[in-house]
């Protein structure tokens, strides 16, 4: 049987430090997508740089690299049971930063064995799912399978999203006294807690680590506004928010909470690291 879980798992993405450039992984759901909506295998680059460009930029999260949406359809062949393209990086004269000129008129395809997996048992999903869970913090799943027209197909198939380490959860919890610490809601359903999370303010898809100081717990509300970037936290401990954000709530979730401190633990040995802190406020916050 086709392991995908270890083919796409051998797939190298470009790393800076701590970031990773999400061009392969962006490419892989839309050509998937595409082909789960019934495109035949075989995409002609010129037809799929617009669309793939603007994924790019929608959910590249926060890339600092210039991007590129030629180096995914021509690099990926690097792993050739998974893509293949009509062209060979070796005769360009730039093989390590092909142009876009380079690949014009070329076509990238999936490989045999990956395209029969892909089209059997809706696989296609399962993979989509697995990318998603790998690179992309939780709050923006909906919002790409929307994107990608995947949702309804997703919500019928049994997730196979990552279990969190309950150690997290319930160190985050009660260091938090299990209330948001921006808004301090503390719902229960009789004895039964409704509605806090364990957040992860250095995403795990950023090499973020399931641990106390890289917790934070928050309602639904803030959970997503922080996976988004929408709201940050300064080294000060106080409540930073996007100047991109706006709505007809804005002031009752966000902005009444602005520069006000967040709720810190008790146990200083439990407070958010300063390093993740700095990581969230560069590579997640929208200023």
């Amino acid at each position: 049987m086709f392991d995908f879980q270890r083919e796409l798992d051998r797939i190298k993405v470009h790393r800076s430090g701590n970031v990773i450039s999400l061009h392969k992984p962006i490419l892989l759901v839309l050509t998937i997508s595409e082909v789960i909506h019934g495109h035949k295998n075989q995409f002609l680059y010129d037809d799929l740089e617009g669309y793939l460009l603007l994924l790019l930029e929608k959910y590249g999260l926060k890339n600092t690299q210039k991007i590129n949406p030629q180096y995914p359809f021509l690099y990926l062949s690097g792993n050739p049971e998974i893509w293949v393209c009509t062209v060979d990086k070796d005769t360009l004269k730039n093989p390590d930063a092909a142009s876009r000129r380079d690949l014009l008129g070329a076509f990238g395809s999936f490989a045999t064995s990956f395209y029969s997996f892909l089209m059997s048992n809706n696989n296609g999903i399962k993979v989509i799912q697995h990318l998603l869970n790998s690179y992309w913090p939780e709050a923006y799943h909906a919002e790409i399978l929307n994107e990608l027209g995947l949702f309804d197909e997703v919500q019928m198939q049994v997730s196979v999203k990552k279990e969190r380490s309950r150690k997290f959860v319930e160190e985050v919890l009660d260091a938090y006294e299990r209330k948001c610490a921006i808004c301090n809601q503390s719902i229960r359903l009789g004895d039964t807690l409704v509605g806090i999370d364990a957040c992860h303010l250095k995403p795990i898809q950023h090499f973020g680590t399931d641990t106390i100081n890289n917790g934070i717990a928050l309602c639904k509300i803030h959970h997503w506004a922080i996976d988004r970037g929408a709201i940050s936290i300064s080294n000060e401990m106080g409540l930073l928010v996007s100047k991109k954000l706006n709505g007809n709530k804005l002031f009752e979730y966000f902005t009444s909470f602005e520069n006000k401190s967040v709720f810190i633990p008790r146990d200083k040995v439990m407070n958010l690291d300063e390093d993740n802190i700095n990581y969230h406020n560069t590579y997640i916050f929208v200023k």
